[in-house]
């Protein structure tokens, strides 16, 4: 109950500082490319959060027929009662649904022309709204950290990209951003934004798949060797070299990338933009310093995880050879503030879990830290050597650990070598090899060391402006 009302008065308090935050002028930041919304843009706003909630709840009701979508007054009141809880939901819903759901909070806020800041206000109420009024189960603490605050990452994400592409196929940009698509129809103030799509890259590739995975204490394990074939996405937002932020996410990186095979599947995600930042200069090279927010995990048969994290990032580029050569390098150090680590015992039996009526997890809910660091060094002649290297540690939260197994820790690493060479002028071969250890230790079950590897080779068409 205490919690409950913690978060509440939180939610609320965001919201109303948000819905202040209308009403202020900036004349440091006059020259921004959003213009000021009102108070009709707030209301509109919030009335389409709601109605998004609506619309949800209305489908998973009568067409999915979903229990926990029949709501009533008892369900509320338990519901505003109720202690909050970490919930059972499956990956792909807590870490995929519940970010893409928030997103559209999020754009209801944009497409009616509020801030970042004031659009996750919108977020945040959408997502209390929703985990009190909208379903029958008890509200989530998994869910209104991720709902708002990863809704907040793909909604900025869509918007932006939706501005770019309704000139060019007005149906791809529904699809990215079906919210500021609506707007558009009911001439709503869309907020404007700085920044642009830089650089598209489309890779199709084909290679080796491996994993493994060791008990400790015993000689078990578990082996995985498949070839498998997939396509990948890379978009560059904004100018990444001495960059002077205007607004959260004016600079953005978003890759895309899955692998699949017969009974193997990989699906990769990173979205990761500054939320300020400040270009620096030396006497023959910039760079860009600023605090960054990232979303990344993985989906995959054999294991699952993700990364919601705030903290530092640099990055620095050099040119050399008459302008022709570049070495260029990024470090970042952050905070996770929502991670998710599988438990591997339980997720390769998750098939035992068929029959229930609502499956379990298979993972636990942790904070930690995250840190990474890569480089490239490169000509048009001689192409391109680039590689990274990253490291993670996570704690379980109080509470969020699932099943007898109660992990301890996680620790993750991951080590990623490369080659590219310039075919033609768009076109270009790319040689990667990735290695990543993932590491569980648990008080009641045998620790285990999951080892995947891979190594694939890339058609790349690079799309620049």
């Amino acid at each position: 109950m205490k919690s409950t009302k913690a978060l509440f008065l939180t939610t609320v308090l965001i919201f109303l500082a948000g819905t202040a935050a209308v009403f202020a002028e900036d004349s440091e930041n006059s020259d921004k490319t959003e213009d000021s919304a009102s108070v009709k843009n707030a209301a509109l706003s919030v009335g389409l959060a709601f109605t998004v909630n609506v619309f949800f709840n209305s489908a998973d009701r009568i067409i999915l027929e979903e229990d926990f979508a029949a709501v009533n007054l008892q369900t509320i009141k338990r519901n505003l009662t109720h202690a909050w809880w970490w919930d059972v939901d499956g990956f792909a819903t807590n870490q995929f649904g519940h970010p893409y759901q928030g997103s559209l909070y999020f754009n209801a806020g944009r497409a009616n022309g509020l801030n970042f800041w004031q659009s996750l206000a919108v977020a945040a109420f959408g997502s209390f709204t929703w985990e009190e009024f909208g379903e029958t189960d008890a509200p989530s603490i998994n869910d209104i950290i991720t709902t708002p605050i990863c809704g907040a990452v793909f909604g900025e994400v869509f918007h932006r990209l939706y501005i770019d592409a309704d000139a060019l196929c007005p149906a791809l940009a529904w699809i990215l951003s079906p919210l500021d698509g609506f707007s558009s129809l009911t001439g709503g103030k869309r907020a404007k934004v700085s920044g642009r799509i830089e650089e598209i890259d489309l890779l199709f590739h084909g290679g080796l798949e491996c994993s493994k995975v060791d008990f400790s204490g015993s000689t078990d394990s578990d082996k995985l060797k498949k070839g498998a074939g997939g396509s990948s996405i890379r978009v560059q937002y904004g100018e990444k070299v001495a960059h002077d932020s205007k607004e959260p996410f004016d600079l953005f990186t978003l890759d895309l990338d899955s692998a699949f095979s017969l009974n193997f599947y990989r699906a990769d995600f990173c979205i990761d933009g500054f939320l300020w930042s400040r270009a620096v200069y030396f006497e023959k090279s910039a760079g860009t310093f600023g605090v960054n927010l990232i979303y990344e995990g993985e989906w995959a048969s054999n294991a699952v995880f993700s990364n919601a994290a705030t903290g530092l990032k640099y990055f620095h580029e050099t040119e050399f050879s008459g302008s022709d050569g570049r070495f260029s390098f990024y470090a970042q150090i952050d905070g996770i503030f929502m991670g998710t680590r599988s438990i591997y015992s339980l997720y390769k039996n998750r098939s035992d879990y068929a029959d229930w009526e609502t499956p379990p997890r298979f993972y636990d809910f942790g904070c930690g830290f995250l840190s990474k660091l890569g480089f490239s060094l490169g000509t048009k002649r001689l192409g391109t050597l680039f590689a990274e290297a990253g490291a993670s540690a996570l704690l379980p939260f109080l509470g969020s650990q699932f099943g007898q197994t109660k992990c301890e820790k996680n620790l993750m690493a991951l080590a990623r070598l490369g080659y590219e060479r310039g075919i033609t002028e768009r076109f270009s071969l790319v040689l990667r090899g990735t290695f990543t250890c993932k590491a569980d230790r648990y008080k009641k079950e045998p620790d285990t060391t999951q080892i995947f590897s891979s190594a694939e080779i890339f058609g790349k068409f690079a799309f620049t402006r």
